[in-house]
Protein backbone atom coordinates (compact mmCIF):
# COMPACT_ATOMS: atom_id res chain seq x y z
CA UNK A 1 0.00 0.00 0.00
CA UNK A 2 1.32 3.42 -0.98
CA UNK A 3 0.37 6.68 0.73
CA UNK A 4 -0.32 9.93 -1.09
CA UNK A 5 -0.20 13.20 0.86
CA UNK A 6 -1.90 16.20 -0.74
CA UNK A 7 -0.80 19.46 0.91
CA UNK A 8 -1.95 22.97 0.17
CA UNK A 9 0.75 25.64 0.30
CA UNK A 10 1.15 27.94 3.32
CA UNK A 11 -0.01 31.52 3.81
CA UNK A 12 1.29 33.64 0.93
CA UNK A 13 1.73 37.35 0.45
CA UNK A 14 -1.08 39.33 -1.16
CA UNK A 15 -0.59 40.05 -4.84
CA UNK A 16 1.25 43.27 -5.64
CA UNK A 17 0.58 45.34 -8.76
CA UNK A 18 2.51 43.86 -11.67
CA UNK A 19 3.49 40.72 -9.73
CA UNK A 20 2.78 37.34 -11.29
CA UNK A 21 0.66 35.03 -9.15
CA UNK A 22 3.35 32.35 -9.51
CA UNK A 23 5.89 34.65 -7.81
CA UNK A 24 3.98 35.17 -4.55
CA UNK A 25 6.08 33.99 -1.58
CA UNK A 26 5.12 32.68 1.84
CA UNK A 27 4.74 35.44 4.42
CA UNK A 28 6.71 35.38 7.66
CA UNK A 29 3.59 33.99 9.35
CA UNK A 30 3.26 31.52 6.50
CA UNK A 31 6.81 30.21 7.03
CA UNK A 32 6.25 29.90 10.79
CA UNK A 33 2.87 28.13 10.61
CA UNK A 34 3.91 25.93 7.70
CA UNK A 35 7.09 24.78 9.44
CA UNK A 36 5.14 23.96 12.62
CA UNK A 37 2.39 22.08 10.76
CA UNK A 38 4.80 20.02 8.68
CA UNK A 39 6.90 19.14 11.72
CA UNK A 40 3.65 17.85 13.21
CA UNK A 41 2.92 15.83 10.08
CA UNK A 42 6.36 14.19 10.20
CA UNK A 43 5.95 13.55 13.95
CA UNK A 44 2.82 11.56 13.07
CA UNK A 45 4.98 9.22 10.97
CA UNK A 46 4.49 10.69 7.51
CA UNK A 47 8.03 10.91 6.17
CA UNK A 48 7.93 11.33 2.38
CA UNK A 49 9.99 9.14 0.11
CA UNK A 50 9.37 11.42 -2.89
CA UNK A 51 7.82 14.85 -3.44
CA UNK A 52 6.24 16.81 -6.26
CA UNK A 53 5.43 20.51 -6.19
CA UNK A 54 3.74 23.11 -8.30
CA UNK A 55 6.19 25.53 -9.95
CA UNK A 56 4.64 28.40 -7.97
CA UNK A 57 7.00 29.92 -5.41
CA UNK A 58 4.68 29.50 -2.41
CA UNK A 59 4.28 25.76 -3.14
CA UNK A 60 8.03 25.28 -3.54
CA UNK A 61 8.64 27.12 -0.25
CA UNK A 62 6.07 24.87 1.45
CA UNK A 63 7.97 21.84 0.13
CA UNK A 64 11.16 23.37 1.56
CA UNK A 65 9.48 23.43 4.99
CA UNK A 66 8.57 19.75 4.61
CA UNK A 67 12.14 18.86 3.67
CA UNK A 68 13.39 20.78 6.72
CA UNK A 69 11.07 18.68 8.90
CA UNK A 70 11.58 15.29 7.22
CA UNK A 71 15.11 15.50 5.89
CA UNK A 72 16.06 15.43 2.25
CA UNK A 73 14.05 13.32 -0.17
CA UNK A 74 13.87 13.41 -3.98
CA UNK A 75 11.63 16.21 -5.21
CA UNK A 76 10.61 17.55 -8.58
CA UNK A 77 8.49 20.38 -9.94
CA UNK A 78 5.42 19.48 -12.01
CA UNK A 79 3.42 21.95 -14.09
CA UNK A 80 0.38 19.67 -13.73
CA UNK A 81 0.11 20.80 -10.08
CA UNK A 82 -0.62 24.47 -10.86
CA UNK A 83 -3.92 25.97 -9.60
CA UNK A 84 -5.61 25.25 -12.95
CA UNK A 85 -4.39 21.62 -13.10
CA UNK A 86 -6.61 18.90 -14.52
CA UNK A 87 -7.52 16.20 -12.00
CA UNK A 88 -8.10 13.44 -14.58
CA UNK A 89 -4.70 14.08 -16.15
CA UNK A 90 -2.99 14.06 -12.72
CA UNK A 91 -4.84 10.86 -11.79
CA UNK A 92 -3.34 9.12 -14.84
CA UNK A 93 0.14 10.39 -13.98
CA UNK A 94 -0.29 9.28 -10.34
CA UNK A 95 -1.41 5.80 -11.42
CA UNK A 96 1.87 5.52 -13.33
CA UNK A 97 3.76 6.50 -10.17
CA UNK A 98 1.81 3.92 -8.16
CA UNK A 99 2.82 1.19 -10.62
CA UNK A 100 6.47 1.96 -9.81
CA UNK A 101 6.02 2.64 -6.08
CA UNK A 102 7.12 0.20 -3.40
CA UNK A 103 4.82 -0.81 -0.55
CA UNK A 104 5.21 1.73 2.23
CA UNK A 105 6.25 4.61 -0.05
CA UNK A 106 4.87 8.01 0.89
CA UNK A 107 4.49 10.44 -2.00
CA UNK A 108 3.65 14.09 -1.38
CA UNK A 109 2.12 16.68 -3.70
CA UNK A 110 2.14 20.38 -2.77
CA UNK A 111 -0.33 22.43 -4.75
CA UNK A 112 -3.18 24.97 -4.66
CA UNK A 113 -6.88 25.58 -4.54
CA UNK A 114 -9.17 24.95 -6.28
CA UNK A 115 -7.10 22.20 -7.86
CA UNK A 116 -6.58 20.17 -4.67
CA UNK A 117 -10.28 20.02 -3.79
CA UNK A 118 -11.05 18.99 -7.37
CA UNK A 119 -8.33 16.32 -7.30
CA UNK A 120 -9.50 14.91 -3.97
CA UNK A 121 -13.05 14.71 -5.31
CA UNK A 122 -11.84 13.07 -8.52
CA UNK A 123 -9.79 10.45 -6.65
CA UNK A 124 -12.07 9.72 -3.68
CA UNK A 125 -15.51 11.28 -4.39
CA UNK A 126 -15.16 13.33 -1.20
CA UNK A 127 -15.94 17.03 -1.14
CA UNK A 128 -13.46 18.69 1.25
CA UNK A 129 -12.48 22.21 2.19
CA UNK A 130 -8.68 22.39 1.88
CA UNK A 131 -7.21 25.08 4.11
CA UNK A 132 -3.68 26.38 3.78
CA UNK A 133 -1.22 23.70 4.97
CA UNK A 134 -4.00 21.12 5.38
CA UNK A 135 -2.88 17.59 4.51
CA UNK A 136 -5.20 15.03 2.95
CA UNK A 137 -4.04 11.41 3.28
CA UNK A 138 -5.06 9.01 0.52
CA UNK A 139 -3.98 5.37 0.19
CA UNK A 140 -3.46 3.42 -3.02
CA UNK A 141 -4.52 -0.17 -2.50
CA UNK A 142 -5.21 -2.79 -5.16
CA UNK A 143 -5.64 -0.22 -7.91
CA UNK A 144 -8.07 2.02 -6.01
CA UNK A 145 -7.70 5.34 -4.18
CA UNK A 146 -8.94 5.26 -0.56
CA UNK A 147 -9.51 8.40 1.49
CA UNK A 148 -7.96 8.00 4.93
CA UNK A 149 -8.24 11.42 6.60
CA UNK A 150 -7.59 15.10 6.40
CA UNK A 151 -5.39 16.88 8.93
CA UNK A 152 -6.26 20.52 9.57
CA UNK A 153 -3.33 22.94 10.01
CA UNK A 154 -4.09 23.69 13.67
CA UNK A 155 -4.28 19.95 14.40
CA UNK A 156 -0.85 19.40 12.85
CA UNK A 157 0.67 22.31 14.79
CA UNK A 158 -0.60 21.02 18.16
Amino acid sequence: MTTLLLIRHGIAEDPRPGQKDADRALTEEGWTKTRAALKGLVARGYVPTRGYTSPYRRAAETMTCLQEAAGAFPMETRVELQPNGRPAQVDLWLRGLMAEARPGDILVLVSHQPFLSDLIFHLTHRQLDVKKVACTVIRWKEGVWHFERQYQPAELRS
